[in-house]
């Protein structure tokens, strides 16, 4: 169900994806995300001028798909998705800090940053947490391979402790300004 008002290439792209997402075909999903990013154009003008940083844009039982605007020098917080999640930038670069669970808390092990285009593809039981080192916002959809807003899942603090069950305005409330 589209949550927005969007146009028709980006309808055709996410009705193609819910056909692969059916198929169980990941790579077609993201051979599509990464000819998509290369070439955003149709897309950007599928969709209208966003006020904010972050838009639904669709959510079914199969496919959720976001428009985020990742603003520079804030660091979100580790947390996971319990699901397969796709982000293709279009725009920017995006800084992906992957951490390994430790207990019931969570440790920095790598990061990662890429530059536009680029599709990055996490798996079901990644816990990472974002940013942008640029000077103005990176723009990307994001997919998730099932609904999103109806899944359980866990946001830790910054620093890797004090897990819970997420919560959209605690995310937003627990994300640090960088130097």
């Amino acid at each position: 169900m589209y949550e927005v008002n969007v146009g028709n290439a980006l309808k055709s792209l996410i009705d193609e994806i819910l056909v692969h997402v059916k198929r169980d075909d990941t790579e077609g999903v993201l051979h599509l995300l990464n000819k998509m990013a290369a070439n955003p154009t149709e897309i950007i003008a599928a969709m209208p001028k966003f006020d904010c940083e972050e838009v639904l844009l669709y959510a079914d039982n199969y496919v959720t798909t976001y428009y985020i605007a990742t603003p520079p020098k804030i660091l979100y917080p580790p947390h996971e998705h319990g699901m397969v999640a796709i982000s293709a930038l279009y725009k920017g670069t995006e800084t992906h800090i992957f951490y390994e669970k430790d207990g019931e808390n969570v440790r920095e092990r790598s990061r990662v940053t890429v530059k536009s285009p680029a599709v990055v593809d996490l798996e079901i039981d990644t816990v990472h947490a974002i940013c942008t080192l640029d000077d103005v916002p990176n723009e990307g959809l994001h997919f998730y391979i099932g609904d999103l807003e109806k899944k359980k899942r866990n946001l830790w603090d910054i620093s890797g402790f004090n897990p819970r069950q997420y919560d959209h305005q605690d995310y937003l409330k627990s994300a640090k300004t960088m130097p």
